[in-house]
């Protein structure tokens, strides 16, 4: 198990700090009882209108033809270590208003913002989680007949953290390697769009 904390200029609430992106699980199935946390977490999201527009699609680990359909759906490169998580989920988000059928302009981000809930919770329950775009979004609305109304917007692969010494040496790297993040001067501006916000 990785252990990499972010390092930050400001302190963060450890939940925060110790999420990030791994490439390394134990090929252990989740609970149901975990699977209905995760969710819950997301339900509760916040919701622009309360439109609540995401959705998402569950490949448990112990369901071997759920778990491989989506995992089918991946690229390759991401097959190769996510065949090892515990769960895998497909989020798709609205993109029409639930009352009115507009266009929602908020969907993908209402999802975004249910998505990193899920995530969040899979680090309080002592999981990891990690959320990719690399994979075939027209491959999965086909096999998951996904309306023309919603928008596959991510794989997220969730599960208990592995031994890295078992990944092979591109990936123990890549497990292993330092996070890296933009400044707050390049992020967070005041005024006008690029002036950074002083935080000193």
């Amino acid at each position: 198990m990785s252990h990499k904390p972010a390092t930050t200029s400001a302190e963060l609430h450890p939940l925060l700090a110790n999420r990030w992106s791994p490439v390394c699980f134990r090929p252990e199935p989740l609970t149901k009882s975990q699977i209905a946390q995760l969710c819950e977490a997301a339900r509760w999201a916040p919701s622009s209108y309360n439109d609540q527009p995401w959705s998402f699609l569950l490949a448990p680990r112990d369901d071997q033809t759920a778990f491989g359909k989506l995992l089918g759906c991946l690229a390759e490169a991401n097959q190769v270590w996510a065949k090892e998580a515990g769960l895998l989920v497909l989020a798709v988000a609205q993109t029409t208003l639930k009352k009115t059928g507009n266009p929602n302009k908020f969907g993908l981000h209402d999802t975004g913002m249910a998505t990193i809930s899920m995530v969040l919770q899979a680090e309080a329950l002592g999981l990891r989680a990690h959320a990719m775009g690399g994979y075939n979004a027209a491959q999965a609305r086909a096999l998951y007949a996904i309306p023309e109304t919603h928008e596959p917007a991510a794989v997220i692969a969730i599960g208990h953290p592995g031994d890295p010494a078992t990944l092979s040496p591109d990936l123990r790297k890549r497990e292993e390697g330092a996070r890296i993040r933009q400044p707050l001067s390049q992020m967070a501006f005041t005024g006008k769009f690029g002036q950074p916000f002083a935080f000193e």
